[in-house]
């Protein structure tokens, strides 16, 4: 299969991740894929470099930035257009035109109203949505709409050693050489702060009978506002966003964040909470429902409160085993249901529906 993956920018965010280590897995799964990008601004240098490599090194070649409406030099022939971007949702769709190649869309769930990308939506061949309620917000507008979750690559992201584990362990136990280790990733976006502020209030609890620390994965330090307790800044590790968090990750005793963060905390074997604009609490994989599909994202209506995240820091200080037991069935779920291999090979099987199946109008046929 010859795909031309498109991304606007290389930003901070899950869905950069996601196009880049996607289109990794297809090359290293044997396709011809070129990534192209289309905005010669917005992306982070040091980001950049970073994602660069992740794609130079899968053998995955880069074209653009290029000021150009038409297709890319240097664009060999390509069977699929496949855009990640609500940015790119319109140069896709361009792009399929002027190559006579079909275009799916990944719908993330952010940027369609801002950029006006719905509109591209009915025209493309497929759309992928990301979780059943993205697919539930565009309903409607593709009868081609199919859910395929984010993969997490579980080889990168892998629980320490044993032996790791167990000088952690036995550090804490001898007097607290360790603390708890709370890490917090991702963008403190607005709607994020008042969580965020619980968290860090319920850390500040926890440190009087625990030591503690809360390391934060984030593009900007995070707002600890006032009238909290001193300690409470103090005990907030700042170590900026992070596009490959698996050495943070495996130090962890807690990862907390939102979608993409719970998948490669799990996959890091490491106990998971969710924590957006409400608090979900814990992630108990035998509770899971692959079947049912996975919601992350903390987008409940009831704010979260600090005593009840303090009540799972507790649990999970007081008593080791549920620890070990969730970071180890987390681990073991993950590769089964989150892994990229698995996404990269659910995504090859829609382009060739796409490209071997097309109704009239260059839609999937749903027969």
């Amino acid at each position: 299969m010859r795909v031309a993956v498109l991304l606007a920018r290389f930003f901070p965010s899950g869905q950069t991740v996601h196009a880049v280590e996607l289109a990794a897995a297809l090359r290293r799964a044997g396709h011809e894929v070129t990534f192209i990008q289309t905005q010669a601004t917005g992306s982070d240098p040091c980001l950049r470099g970073h994602f660069l490599g992740v794609l130079h090194g899968a053998g995955v070649p880069v074209l653009g930035p290029e000021r150009v409406s038409g297709p890319p030099a240097g664009l060999p022939p390509v069977d699929v257009v496949h855009a990640h971007s609500a940015l790119d949702f319109g140069r896709a769709a361009s792009l399929s035109g002027q190559l006579a190649a079909p275009y799916v869309l990944t719908i993330h769930g952010v940027g369609l109203r801002e950029y006006n990308a719905a509109a591209f939506i009915p025209g493309a061949a497929a759309v992928v949505a990301v979780e059943r309620r993205v697919a539930e917000d565009i309903r409607g507008l593709n009868a081609a709409t199919v859910v395929i979750e984010n993969g997490v690559d579980t080889t990168r992201l892998c629980p320490p050693e044993e032996a790791e584990e167990d000088d952690q362990g036995r550090g804490r136990a001898a007097g607290g050489v360790h603390p708890f280790r709370i890490v917090y990733a991702g963008r403190i976006d607005s709607w994020k702060r008042p969580g965020f502020r619980e968290l860090v209030t319920a850390a500040a609890l926890l440190s009087r009978s625990h030591p503690v620390r809360l390391t934060v994965l984030s593009t900007a330090p995070p707002p600890v506002p006032g009238g909290l307790p001193r300690t409470a800044a103090d005990l907030v590790d700042y170590r900026g966003w992070l596009p490959d968090p698996a050495e943070v990750f495996r130090r962890a005793d807690l990862i907390v964040g939102v979608d993409r963060v719970i998948r490669e905390g799990m996959a890091a074997g490491r106990p998971c909470a969710v924590l957006g604009r409400s608090y979900s609490g814990l992630v108990v994989p035998a509770a899971l429902d692959p079947q049912a599909g996975h919601d992350f994202g903390g987008r409940g209506r009831s704010p979260p409160e600090a005593g009840t995240i303090l009540i799972d820091l507790l649990r999970l200080v007081t008593r080791p085993e549920l620890a070990r037991r969730l970071g180890r069935e987390g681990r073991e779920y993950a590769v089964r249901h989150f892994s990229l291999e698995q996404s990269a090979r659910k995504t090859v099987e829609l382009y060739e529906k796409v490209v071997g199946g097309l109704a009239p109008g260059g839609r999937l046929r749903r027969d």
